[in-house]
């Protein structure tokens, strides 16, 4: 079929909301609630109830041969009204009345073309649109059709899926018009709008980062939340916009929508590391919805650590999303952790007492807050999973025992799931490299909390001293726990411990009254921790510096949830050269005399301490490290 004339289609685009050859105005009202039983035929009271509809906008003008070919709706509409006027309906413009018009007939009807449609008795006034060149011309009335819409919000949708029945294109500047203009297209039957408007939003995943320099105004809710940032990714917004999604198996245009959106998602996130231990992406995910999280957790390519920091992710999204995602998004989200992928000493810790919280509830009774047992595990499961997992990392020989396993519990669960996968997830930080991301975990303690700490230090006694991320966030997360970097120094001692505290996360929901108890476990990480040192001369006050690292290896920790254990991480306080010591304590009274001036005070730390301390702070970074069984 040969394309419509190129003058003949733009001449018919910008006869949108113009006078020229107008026969008729759209107007959008209030959509009306179910009417209650009362007299007259469902015809007339539904007639009444949209000429009583309060108006949403300014009538637009249009022309009945664009909309009634170009809309299933208003062709429907159109043929209904028409179908009222020769069936004697109150106002009459059919053939009938080209003989002779009636006695009691306004002269605007008379006035109306043949073929038009007129829904009710019209609205009187000007209808003349902004553009319009004739200006100070009385136009005549002309039929209304009126369009019932849920809200005001709705109207630049509206207008957008008029428009495209005269232009054939999609204005759109961000995922969210396009969707909430692909609804409209769907309601006023707008042939060819919906895939118009897919095709625009893969346009727009494909473009960049942003679908907009702005989102679509105050007005339609999502989701769950508010309407989506404009600085997000377009596929950020997408599946912020989950509430305005059609049904992919209903509309196949919106299938290759999804393909790309999918993959761009993952590669934002990158890996579990990344996502949980950057503030803005942590944001981001926390934002996303049901779909959106299944989509990360569904794929191969979204890497992590180990499966452990999978689980953390999805407590922490549970802890801010849960009470609002739905049971059914839960269960589906919790059965794409791959629980065979989890670390031994992370299993045998983990699933048994999920497996006890979720049975929680029926033990203490009410009052029982949403996290409690939000994990979908049996005991029989957890053990078996446990069983799994311990006889993989145990050697090669124990390969039959896994396969063993597995064919004894296909007799009882559902192996092709997720949470029995055998198929591990893309190792990240990978072999080789320090961290999921360029830039390592960067912490630090003030002077000032060192010297209150000092201060208040009794004989015998000890002082810990948690250090703060750069990020501020509150803790690292890896391995499925938190780590903070802690310095602790007893009274009197020679030198001071630098190691990682281990914290059980609150978002798993194991307290204490869920478990009967406090919890005690093990838990291991390999990690790389640098305290920064300075070395060299004084340039006032401030040192030319370079880092002296400490090596956390392997590290084996107690986890008793908010409690703490020890690594193998040591700062020495005292200088045992005594030419370094010397130019140190000189060093250490230059310093005290700058900070005098600058501040009127001067520090109260050991001079030893000095080294270690810059600009106010006694610093360091962490790097993430491949794990490796022993």
């Amino acid at each position: 079929m040969p394309p419509l004339n190129p003058r003949v289609a733009a001449a018919q685009g910008g006869l949108f909301g113009s006078a020229e050859d107008a026969d008729c105005s759209v107007l959008f009202v209030r959509e009306a609630p179910p009417p209650a039983a009362a007299a007259g035929t469902k015809r007339a009271r539904s007639q009444a109830n949209e000429e009583e509809a309060e108006a949403l906008a300014e009538p637009l003008l249009a022309h009945t041969f664009v909309l009634r070919y170009a809309s299933g709706w208003f062709r429907a509409k159109l043929a209904y009204t028409r179908f009222s006027q020769l069936d004697g309906g109150r106002s009459s413009c059919g053939r009938a009345a080209q003989s002779g018009p009636a006695a009691n007939e306004a002269p605007q009807q008379r006035q109306a073309p043949p073929d038009v449609a007129i829904s009710g008795g019209g609205t009187g006034g000007d209808h003349k649109r902004p553009h319009d060149s004739d200006e100070g011309a009385v136009a005549p009335a002309l039929p209304v059709l009126r369009v019932p819409l849920g809200g005001p919000e709705e109207v630049p949708s509206a207008l957008a899926a008029i428009r495209f029945a005269y232009t054939g294109q999609v204005v759109a500047g961000s995922v969210r018009q396009a969707l909430e203009l692909y609804r409209q297209g769907q309601y006023l039957q707008m042939e060819g709008c919906g895939v118009a408007c897919c095709d625009a939003i893969v346009g727009m995943l494909a473009a960049g980062p942003s679908s907009a320099d702005s989102s679509s105004g105050g007005g339609g809710g999502g989701g769950g939340g508010g309407s989506p940032s404009s600085s997000w990714p377009a596929f950020q917004e997408l599946y912020a916009c989950r509430s305005l999604w059609p049904d992919p198996a209903l509309e196949p245009a919106f299938t290759p929508v999804l393909s790309v959106a999918r993959p761009r998602l993952v590669s934002h996130f990158g890996d579990a590391l990344a996502a949980l231990n950057t503030p803005e992406l942590r944001q981001q995910l926390l934002a996303l919805p049901a779909e959106g999280l299944e989509a990360l957790l569904q794929s191969d390519d979204f890497g992590t650590d180990v499966e452990d920091s999978v689980l953390l992710l999805l407590a922490i999204w549970m802890e801010e999303n849960g009470g609002r995602a739905g049971a059914e998004a839960v269960e589906r989200l919790c059965r794409l952790v791959r629980l065979a992928q989890l670390s031994p000493d992370f299993a045998a810790v983990m699933l048994p007492a999920l497996a006890c919280a979720r049975f929680a509830p029926q033990i203490s009774g009410g009052g029982v807050s949403y996290l409690r047992g939000w994990f979908p595990i049996s005991c029989t499961e957890a053990i078996y999973i446990v069983s799994v997992c311990t006889a993989a990392a145990a050697s090669q020989q124990e390969g039959a025992t896994v396969e063993l396993l597995r064919e004894a519990a296909s007799r009882v669960y559902d192996m092709r799931s997720p949470r029995f996968s055998a198929k591990p997830r893309r190792l990240c930080p990978a072999a080789g490299r320090r961290s999921s991301s360029s830039q390592p975990l960067e912490w630090s303690i003030s002077q000032e909390d060192l010297e209150r700490g000092l201060k208040e230090l009794q004989p015998r006694g000890s002082m810990q001293v948690p250090a703060s991320l750069n990020s501020g966030l509150r803790a690292i997360s890896a391995r499925g726990f938190h780590w903070t970097p802690i310095i602790e120094y007893e009274h009197g001692a020679e030198a001071a411990s630098v190691y990682l505290r281990c914290d059980l996360p609150a978002a798993y929901g194991l307290d204490a009254a869920t478990l009967g108890g406090p919890l005690v476990a093990m838990a291991r990480i390999a990690a790389r921790l640098e305290v920064y040192q300075s070395q060299g001369r004084w340039s006032r006050g401030r040192r030319v510096g370079a880092s002296v690292v400490h090596n956390a290896g392997q590290c084996v920790v107690g986890c008793q949830g908010s409690r703490w254990g020890r690594g193998t991480f040591t700062v020495p306080v005292s200088l045992k050269d005594p030419e370094e010591e010397v130019q140190l304590a000189r060093s250490f009274h230059e310093l005290r005399q700058v900070q005098s001036e600058d501040t009127g005070s001067g520090g109260s730390l050991p001079p030893c301490w000095y080294k270690y301390v810059q600009g106010g702070k006694f610093a360091g970074r962490l790097f993430i490290l491949p794990f490796q069984e022993s």
